[in-house]
């Protein structure tokens, strides 16, 4: 008789442990969530930066504007999962992956410098170059960045929720294309001690002093043709030109990796099935990135380009992204996307009971 009570009892305890086993696994599945979506908006850049004349030797006369972006625009896919953690299943925390595709255009409207050089002719003058159409780069920047969030969600009904994300953003690979309109003048000043030349250092050049510059050119020959008087000189060795175009109107700039940010999404979810909603509302995102030391050691451009036989084809050039130490990115916009929640017991048709653990009518929020 003992020994049957005993197996009774064991038998109930058993029982409720297995019950109580699956009441913590349908929680646990109805407590995760996975979200795929799709982002687009609009993208603001500041951009703090260094002037380049501080990378040119004994630089005079430098004139450079502020670098700006505008046209900005972004498209961005996300992946994330979700546990919602109290027993209304409205707090919680996500983690996922972000890719950001991004466009826009940096402008520098300005650009003058003046700098000790040397060329084919003489081992020492005074190089200018400038722009006189300002500078303009189409620029792409993908980067992917991981998101810890905390969550928070509010039931309206058996059909519709609200929910709000916000945490912060960890980058981990940032890379900027770029392509580019630029183009050169390459003037120069030559002074002599003797037969001996020497760097003019005076912002204004020495009455002495050779200039081979448009604007010299043009007030001792009004009307004369200049673009023929430089390539004369371009001819015989000398670093001057007009127009030069950049020899390189494409290529890339990476920025450190590791730079943090924040992220925020607010959505309306409508569950189309049981476990499956259709999302959609705004977001914003904000990132810092900031530019490598050795990037910020190039000069926009310091030498002429020629081909194999010699003729000049252009100017070398890096892209004012390598001027940059660092960017505030601003992304705003619409989202939208589905979410799926792991509810098994979602797909069934539960009595309608709000003491069982599945919610009553299959409501899987």
């Amino acid at each position: 008789m003992g020994k049957r009570i005993l197996c009774l009892v064991a038998l109930v305890v058993v029982a409720n442990t297995y019950s109580a086993f699956g009441q913590v696994r349908s929680e646990y599945f109805r407590s995760l969530s996975a979200d795929l979506q799709v982002t687009g908006g609009m993208l603001t850049q500041q951009i703090k930066a260094i002037p380049f004349s501080v990378n040119y030797l004994d630089a005079l006369n430098a004139k450079q504007s502020d670098i700006k972006f505008n046209g900005g625009q972004s498209m961005g896919y996300d992946f994330r999962l979700g546990y919602y953690f109290n027993h209304k299943r409205s707090l919680g925390i996500g983690v996922g992956i972000n890719y950001y595709k991004q466009e826009g255009n940096l402008k520098l409207d300005t650009f003058h410098i003046e700098f000790r050089s040397s060329d084919a002719v003489y081992p020492n003058f005074r190089q200018v170059i400038s722009t006189s159409r300002g500078i303009k780069e189409s620029v792409v920047s993908t980067s992917i960045s991981i998101p810890l969030l905390l969550r928070y969600k509010k039931d309206f009904n058996e059909k519709f929720a609200l929910t709000v994300d916000a945490g912060i953003l960890y980058n981990i690979n940032v890379k900027n294309s770029y392509n580019t309109d630029a183009q050169f003048n390459y003037e120069a000043i030559y002074k002599f001690e003797g037969n001996y030349p020497i760097y003019d250092n005076s912002p204004i050049p020495d009455p002495s002093s050779l200039l081979i510059t448009k604007a010299e050119y043009l007030k001792d020959n009004p009307g004369g043709d200049v673009i023929n008087y430089f390539r004369f000189h371009d001819s015989i060795g000398k670093s001057v030109g007009l127009n030069l175009k950049a020899d390189q109107k494409t290529g890339s700039v990476k920025y450190k990796s590791g730079s943090l940010g924040y992220t925020g999404e607010i959505a309306i979810n409508y569950m189309v099935v049981r476990n499956i909603c259709l999302r959609a509302g705004a977001y914003y995102t904000a990132q810092s990135f900031t530019n490598t030391s050795n990037n910020n050691a190039l000069r926009l451009t310091d030498k002429k380009v020629k081909d194999a036989a010699g003729n000049t084809t252009g100017a070398n050039y890096n892209s004012m992204l390598n001027e940059v130490q660092t960017v505030t990115s601003s992304n705003f916009g619409l989202l939208f996307g589905v979410r799926v929640y792991f509810n098994k017991m979602a797909w069934k048709a539960p009595e309608n009971n709000m003491n069982k653990v599945t919610p009553a009518k299959g409501r899987a929020h």
